[in-house]
Order: C-alpha cells, then structure tokens, then sequence
C-alpha cells in the first residue's frame, strides 16, 4: 500500500527552489529602480531644462531690436544694460543658446550697425561693416518703438569743489530720472526729470526741473569713419550744438577726431528759462594710441576751449572689465593742472522690467575731478557720452582680452 507523500513545508523546501524565488525578486527590485531611476532622471532633465529655458528668456529680456538671420547666421542687436558691450555679447549668446559661438553678432549704436563680432573658443574677430551691408540693418523707418523698450533710468550727478576752509566740500548733489526715445535709425531724444539733493555752490533753487534734453545723432559715414551731432539743452548749464567725428578702425591701435561746439548758458529756475547768448566756441582736434596687450590708452588732444581758453591736454586711460579710470595733464592759457576720471556702472543696474518698460539705474556714471583754484582751465560741456569714450569700448582687442580671461 503506497503512501502519499506530504507536500514539503515552506522551510523545507531545497536550497535550489528558493535560490529561483530569490533570484527572481532581485530582478524585480533591480526593474523597478531602473525604472524609476530613469523616469526621475528624465523628469529632473526635463525640470533642469525647463529652469535653464527660463532664464535664457529672462536674460532675452534685456534686449532691444533683436533680429536673426538664421540662413546667414548673424544676430543684430541693442542693449543699454551693461557699461561693458562684451558683457551683453556673452548674454544674448548664452539668452540663444550659443555657447559655441556658431553665430556672428551685430551690436548696434541707436539702430545702427558698425562691426560684426565672432567668437571662437577664445579667439574674437571683428570685421567691419562694408556700407551698402550696413544699410541692410539696424532701424530704416521712423518712430520704431515697437522695437525699443520706454527705458528709464536713474543718474547720480554730483558737482564738487575742495579747499575752502569754513566748508571743506561744497557739492551740488542731484539725482535724475532720464529716459532716451529712438527716433529714427541713429537720431534719439535724450530727457528726463532732476530731483536736487544738495546744493553748496550756487543760488540755483532746490526744485524738481527738466534734466539736459537734446536731440543726438548716431552715423557710421563710410567704414572706420564715425559722427555723433548733437543740439538741444546740455550739462554744465549749456545750450547748443556739438558735432564730433572720429576715424577708428577698432582693430588698429591708432585713431583720431575732431570735436567743434558752439554754446551759451542757460538755466531752469521756477517758472522760466534763463539764458544769455551763445558766447562759448570750443574746437578741439584729437589722436589716440591704444596698448591692446594692456588695454591701456594714450590720447593727445589741444585747441580752443570754453572761455577763449586756449591749450593742449594728454589723457592716460586704463579700461578694467566694468571700470574705466584716467589721469591727466592740462596746459592752457588759462593754467597749467592735472585731474583724474573714471566711469563705472551703478549697482543693481536692471530693477524692474517688462516686454514694453523698463527701470533701471544707469549703465555708466561718470565723474571727473580737475585742480583749477578757480580758474577755468580746459573747460568743456559734457553729454551723456563721448565719442571716443564709447568706440574705444568696441575694440577687438578690449573684447579679446575680456576672452582670454573668461
């Protein structure tokens, strides 16, 4: 009589039965971390991706008049952030996702074009702008303000006078709300509002007036040749025109310009203009030499200033990344005397912007200080920029020592 034999209790089971079940939950747990790993990996991708997309569009946000040629790989654009070009070069390539440096860059001056940029690992070319090319870009109709943005920003102006005994510092400390409205391709209006702080040094009233409004003109003549035309309300109480030319190849270390300006004192005070007829004739002439390696320039420059002042002044500037400084020397019939400038950005720069508006503290402040016990020594009315000043930020070597670095 056979007997049936007892199913085997879990715990007897053999070794082999249960080296299968064991095997075969590993399997498992291993596919489902691999799913799971690979679903959190393409979700925190996607996420990354998502972030890094949004910040690109937020650092678009900060230009103007941006135009793409993707058949012929060159972007033409504005920015009136950052004091340093290259700075807003390096934006709009990472804002396109160009961090290989596939594209050429166009940075334009008030609408228009005058050089064409291409980086390389960490090698920049520049290549000048032929002008039937130019004419293909930048602004080529009136009133484009679907192109810019209603740009305001806020600018220190600080006045100072050292040495006297009873008030060692008498200043003259306003702060101004300017905005910049494109006109046409190069022609702006440059105005806005003065708030007065402090004043120290003349009988001028505490009270909210216009701040220097003007008209400017922006030109590229033919390659390498620049003007810039003014007329309107300057600094330094003065009223006018200025016209300024200047030849500058930015690959090349040597250019030269011609400044003549022709000016008479005004002043807003509560309810009317005081002025006095221009008197003031100022024709300068100018040649620059610039040390690449160094980012060093020398600059030689002489004629008749303001107050019939007649002489000569030889500038040292040294350009940093976001700072630039000078020293130098004045002889004129008026004195013999040395000053120092520099020009740097005000912190934070952007404060609130939007696709149409925007806030923002200014891009460049730029203050002076000249020894002249009184005496007008080399004098001249100032705009929001100089011609040279703004070229010189432009040269291939400038933004090819910027590379090496970064």
């Amino acid at each position: 009589m056979s007997r049936r034999r007892k199913p085997a209790r879990p715990d007897q089971r053999s070794e082999g039965e249960k080296g299968r079940r064991s095997s075969v939950r590993k399997k498992d747990v291993y596919s489902y971390l691999l799913k799971s790993g690979f679903w959190g990996l393409a979700l925190t991708m996607m996420t990354l991706g998502a972030i890094a997309q949004k910040g690109r569009e937020k650092v678009l946000l900060g230009f103007e008049n941006v135009h793409q040629d993707t058949s012929a790989k060159v972007v033409s654009y504005e920015q009136r952030l950052f004091r340093n070009p290259y700075d807003g070069f390096m934006g709009l390539r990472y804002a396109l996702g160009d961090t290989a440096g596939r594209q050429a860059y166009v940075p334009m001056i008030q609408g228009v074009p005058f050089a064409m940029y291409l980086q390389k690992n960490r090698t920049v070319t520049l290549t000048s702008l032929e002008e039937a090319y130019q004419r293909k870009m930048g602004v080529k109709q009136w009133f484009p303000f679907k192109d810019y943005k209603f740009d305001f920003w806020l600018q220190p102006q600080f006045i100072a006078n050292f040495g006297n005994f009873n008030n060692p510092v008498e200043s003259k400390t306003n702060i101004l709300l300017n905005t910049q409205l494109n006109l046409s391709r190069g022609l702006v209006l440059n105005t806005g509002v003065v708030f007065p702080l402090i004043n120290d040094i003349d009988s001028q009233p505490l009270k909210v007036r216009l701040a220097p409004t003007y008209l400017n003109k922006f030109a590229v003549l033919s390659t390498h040749n620049f003007i810039s035309a003014s007329a309107g309300f300057f600094y330094s109480d003065q009223y006018g025109v200025n016209v300024q030319y200047r030849h500058s190849n930015l690959n090349k270390p040597w250019s030269y310009g011609f400044e003549w300006a022709y000016s008479g004192y005004y002043r807003f005070v509560p309810g009317y203009l005081e002025y006095a007829k221009p008197s003031h004739l100022v024709l300068l002439a100018d040649i620059a030499y610039r040390m690449n390696k160094h980012d060093i320039s020398f600059k030689l420059s002489g004629g008749q200033y303001m107050h019939n002042d007649r002489g000569a002044r030889i500038d040292m500037i040294r350009q940093f990344t976001r700072v630039e400084i000078a020293f130098f020397g004045l002889m004129t019939t008026n004195g013999t005397t040395i000053g120092f400038n520099f020009a740097i950005p005000i912190p934070p720069g952007n404060i609130i912007q939007g696709k149409r508006a925007r806030l923002r503290t200014t891009d460049e402040f730029r203050w002076e200080y000249i020894y002249t016990r009184g005496n007008k020594i080399g004098e001249k009315f100032r705009l929001n920029y100089q011609l040279d000043e703004k070229l010189r930020q432009y040269h291939q070597s400038y933004w090819q020592n910027q590379a090496k670095r970064f």
